[in-house]
């Protein structure tokens, strides 16, 4: 066997990594601190980053952050409460709502990317500012409840009620209660806790009639979150999972909200300190 001695490293060599690695990382952030003097100069319209390091902070302390603990403790309470099962097993095998959860699946899927376009080219057409400051936060919305609703299904593996099946799920007959298993660290983003569908609707009509403050733009919109969810409890969720995804998702959504209506109402508050994000750089604004 040949022996091969361990690569040495010169200084210069070592040097010269260390600064290119230090050239990525700048590129790549972006880094960049500012001392304003001044009031920034604003764009004439809000991108779907707009604001998003903030948001996604305040999305998870909205309401002192009793959404997110609430959707916690909330499942705890129905998965030791047996009311997860027991809606498990109303549903089960009942025809009238197994009817509405192919239809609200797919919905759930249309409808937030469908949405914002649909607001963008009328925006456009139409000239109205408001229209796309509306594609803009719905679009950061979807964003940002897709980036947090993942990873914790991705943590949780939370076993679906198996009520259906599938090319995902398998129904599973004459089974004693399985509500409460957990398959943690599974890493499977398409199922689990919390309910995805449900999050990206609420978070949407949340959004929507924050900027919108009419009664039947809110009627319609909390109805159409109201449907997603229960179609999901009778096709891939529990119900405790669905509950958890209206409460992170209206956090989420208001948040977003909020911060593109602010931009409308011209009276945004300037942070101190900042995060920007674009497709091609991230980075923090210190104003001095």
């Amino acid at each position: 066997m040949t022996y091969i001695p361990p690569h040495k490293y010169n200084k210069n060599e070592v040097k010269m990594k260390k600064l290119l690695l230090c050239l990525v990382l700048f590129y790549l952030l972006d880094f960049s601190v500012y001392c304003q003097t001044t009031e920034p100069v604003k764009p004439a319209s809000p991108h779907i980053f707009h604001n998003i390091g903030w948001n996604v902070l305040n999305s998870v302390t909205y309401n002192y952050g009793l959404n997110f603990v609430g959707a916690g403790l909330g499942t705890w309470g129905m998965i030791e409460s047996g009311i997860d099962w027991k809606w498990r097993n109303l549903v089960f095998d009942n025809d009238l709502l197994s009817q509405i959860s192919h239809p609200a699946m797919l919905t759930g899927y249309i409808v937030p990317i469908a949405t914002p376009l649909t607001f963008l080219v009328f925006g456009k057409a139409l000239e109205d500012e408001k229209l796309v400051v509306a594609a803009s936060a719905l679009t950061q919305t979807l964003i940002l409840t897709m980036a947090i609703q993942s990873p914790l299904k991705m943590i949780t593996g939370r076993r679906d009620p198996g009520l259906q099946n599938n090319n995902y799920y398998e129904k599973v007959y004459d089974a004693d209660d399985f509500s409460g298993v957990f398959n943690w660290f599974n890493m499977d983003f398409h199922s689990g806790w919390p309910s995805g569908h449900t999050a990206n609707a609420f978070s949407a009509a949340a959004a929507v009639t924050q900027i919108y403050d009419n009664i039947w733009i809110k009627v319609g919109a909390y109805t159409y979150a109201t449907l997603i969810g229960l179609g999901t409890t009778v096709h891939a969720h529990w119900a405790s999972e669905v509950i958890a995804g209206a409460l992170i998702g209206y956090a989420i959504g208001k948040t977003v909200g909020i911060s593109y209506q602010r931009f409308l109402d011209k009276n945004e508050e300037t942070e101190p300190i900042s995060f920007y994000f674009t497709p091609r750089s991230a980075g923090i604004v210190i104003r001095m």
